[in-house]
């Protein structure tokens, strides 16, 4: 089986392609330029130079969020597209889940931190014991001091950080953790098509998951600020 993995819920815009045991090839970037104009080519250009054609796609796995909601939408919808035309399974993978999932045998705990804004992280925590990755918490959007206080009573191990949210917060978790913080180097705090792949690949394999297309949902973990905002005027019965 072949599965291509998509991986736009962040600044990253990350494609790969992924068979049982190997990583067939991956293309990431890392730069400031809408998703919208570099998903397509990416996928193409992957293809192309793994001398593969569109039709030899078995499977996608998709970045399902938390994340950028227009990086998030922009990934399903190109997802949903290629999985109806292809007439193929398609599975979403958890953005934290990829993140943590690039520290397998790990001590301790792993803890991917995705920048919310409003002063709040996208975050959970794990543990990954003989190599398989385990979720303790929910999926949250917290303020980093919630996070402090559970992993302040989970005080077992070195904390392994990951993620965009390190670019802002690294002081205060440095200042709040001390000795307990380990960083995740540079090329494993971003988000990769290859792990979206693999991770998706293992779902599909516990079903077929053809028709999910049609009802596959982003984990948004919260509503948008263009939601919010809408909201505020109608309670104001503002009608712009």
């Amino acid at each position: 089986m072949l599965v291509l993995g998509i991986d736009t819920a962040t600044l990253v815009c990350s494609v790969a392609l992924a068979r049982e045991g190997s990583i067939v090839g991956e293309y990431s970037l890392n730069i400031k330029k809408t998703h919208s104009q570099r998903l397509m080519p990416l996928i193409a250009g992957l293809l192309n130079d793994a001398d593969l054609n569109k039709e030899d796609i078995s499977g996608i796995a998709v970045a399902s969020g938390p994340g950028s909601f227009t990086g998030i939408r922009i990934g399903m919808a190109t997802a949903r597209a290629l999985a109806q035309g292809l007439k193929v399974p398609l599975v979403g993978v958890p953005t934290l889940d990829i993140l943590a999932a690039q520290f397998p045998f790990t001590d301790g705990l792993i803890c991917p931190v995705l920048d919310a804004r409003r002063q709040e992280v996208y975050t959970s925590v794990y543990r990954c014991p003989l190599g398989k990755l385990h979720r303790i918490t929910d999926y949250m959007a917290v303020p980093l001091e919630e996070l402090f206080d559970f992993l302040n009573q989970n005080t077992v191990g070195k904390v392994i950080f990951s993620g965009d949210a390190l670019d802002k917060y690294a002081g205060l978790i440095k200042e709040t953790l001390g000795e307990r913080v380990s960083w995740a180097p540079s090329s494993l705090r971003i988000n990769r098509g290859a792990l979206a792949a693999e991770l998706g690949l293992d779902i599909i394999k516990k079903g077929n998951h053809y028709d999910n297309y049609k009802n596959l949902q982003p984990l948004y973990l919260r509503r948008s600020e263009a939601e919010v905002k809408w909201e505020e005027r109608q309670k104001r019965g503002c009608s712009k």
